[in-house]
């Protein structure tokens, strides 16, 4: 696909979003949702896969720009509009190109989006994959929207194969997201059992509490919240859905203002 089709679809805002909620154990709430692009609305009106265009992005530096700064905009933008409407202060969190962050105006675009939209930093979750590479640059972005802003950071996917354990000591994480894969083994393999108590132990230490990711039974969401796991993500919890569906989704579970989360 040509630079400059998926540049089009970026500006004319063909991106379809879909949003999944993030449990929080032991009070029956959810307040956290991921939003990420699930599809490209092509000139035809036809609905295209977001995985193959997202790769040419990534590849990218000016679409990385376009695209992350679009993204951001868009999906703060509809979390201001679905928290004002259920009467809830929602946190978003979004998956953050590395690229993106590495940018010398990074830290200014995030300050415009959030003066604008009024969107409260602390309701601003940025997920760091651990597979993707960051310079220096984009370390002190992170820690700078985090330390002045008050944005928080997640460490993403944590305990696959090409684990990023030194950005733990260079990045200002918040929570560690466990990868998926845990949760498909636990309750019943006693050793992946240990591995996942281990790294919650090891995320406590760091202080930052731990999301679970993948969980697809019942077996599994009581194991997590057993343990003191902070949140949890899956299926069992909630798909991907439209944002129309998630906002129904937030009217049920999401705490009202004034009530503490």
């Amino acid at each position: 696909m040509e630079y400059t089709v998926i540049s089009d679809m970026i500006l004319n805002n063909a991106m379809v979003l879909q949003g999944q909620p993030k449990w929080t154990f032991g009070k029956n709430t959810c307040n956290t949702y991921e939003v990420f692009v699930s599809h490209f609305r092509g000139q035809d009106g036809n609905l295209l896969p977001s995985w193959p265009i997202l790769q040419i992005v990534e590849r990218d530096d000016a679409l990385t720009q376009l695209f992350s700064i679009a993204m951001l905009w868009t999906a703060v933008r509809k979390t201001v509009e679905i928290s004002k409407r259920a009467n809830t202060n929602l946190t978003l969190s979004l998956n953050l190109l590395a690229k993106f962050a590495e940018n010398e105006h990074f830290v200014e675009q995030v300050t415009a989006c959030l003066e604008e939209t009024g969107l409260e930093p602390k309701r601003l979750h940025f997920e760091l994959s651990e597979l993707q590479t960051i310079n220096e640059q984009g370390c002190a972005n992170l820690n700078k929207v985090h330390d002045e802003l008050g944005v928080g950071l997640v460490m993403g996917n944590f305990g696959t194969e090409k684990t990023n354990v030194p950005l733990l000591a260079q990045v200002h994480f918040d929570v560690l997201e466990l990868d998926k894969r845990y949760a498909a083994l636990v309750p019943d393999d006693e050793q992946a059992c240990r591995a996942v108590i281990a790294i919650q132990h090891m995320a406590e230490t760091l202080n930052m509490p731990m999301c679970a990711k993948g969980i697809e039974t019942q077996e599994q969401f009581e194991f997590f919240e057993e343990i003191g796991t902070f949140k949890g993500q899956g299926p069992l919890i909630g798909s991907p859905m439209a944002m129309e569906e998630l906002e129904e989704y937030v009217a049920r579970y999401a705490l009202e203002k004034g009530h503490a989360e």
